[in-house]
């Protein structure tokens, strides 16, 4: 989705030649991907509603800065949104699943990327628990990735970072996912 396609840019010269209707067709097209992406971070759907708005009237409001050759349109409204978020929760300190360094080494890699394929309708509800439990840009990171099917380069881009330290941090969330599962499979936690 990092490409810039001729209706985006079509949409985009029109604002920026003052029809500030055409922005409309923008935040139809994207609006629910962006409330998505907002919504894995921040649980109240009013907070996610208002982040995700905000993030369309700042991209607006910038909208003469945005450069289509760095990133796609979505992708620029998606990285306003998820500052948006990251601001949101630095005003909110809160206690969120953590995992020591020494027990993430301890989780092999095949068994925690096996936990990410299960079938098993147990393990799937003790998942989607462990995946609330994250922080939010580390949940925000498996549900653009593992459920919405966004590539590497794309997440990486919108967090501001490359794809394979973005390959490197999903893959330490997967040893967290695992360690959190299996603790409670166990009542060892």
């Amino acid at each position: 989705m990092n490409e810039v396609n001729d209706i985006d840019r079509m949409c985009i010269r029109q604002v920026l030649s003052g029809r500030k209707e055409a922005y409309a067709l923008l935040v139809d097209c994207y609006g629910r991907d962006v409330f998505r992406l907002v919504a894995s971070m921040v649980p109240l759907k009013e907070d996610a509603e208002e982040l995700a708005q905000d993030a369309f009237v700042r991209a607006y409001e910038q909208l003469g800065q945005y450069d289509e050759r760095r990133a796609s349109f979505y992708t620029w409204v998606s990285r306003i949104a998820y500052r948006l978020c990251t601001d949101h929760y630095r005003r909110r300190p809160a206690v969120w699943l953590e995992t020591d360094e020494k027990t993430l080494q301890q989780v092999s890699d095949r068994e925690a990327d096996e936990m990410m394929e299960t079938d098993d309708d147990e393990r799937i509800g003790r998942l989607a628990e462990a995946i609330r439990r994250l922080p939010p840009t580390e949940r925000m990171l498996v549900q653009q990735h593992y459920f919405e099917g966004r590539a590497l380069k794309d997440i990486a881009e919108i967090v501001d970072t490359d794809a394979k330290t973005l390959a490197t941090r999903l893959h330490r969330i997967r040893k967290k996912l695992f360690h959190y599962i299996t603790s409670h499979e166990h009542g060892t936690e």
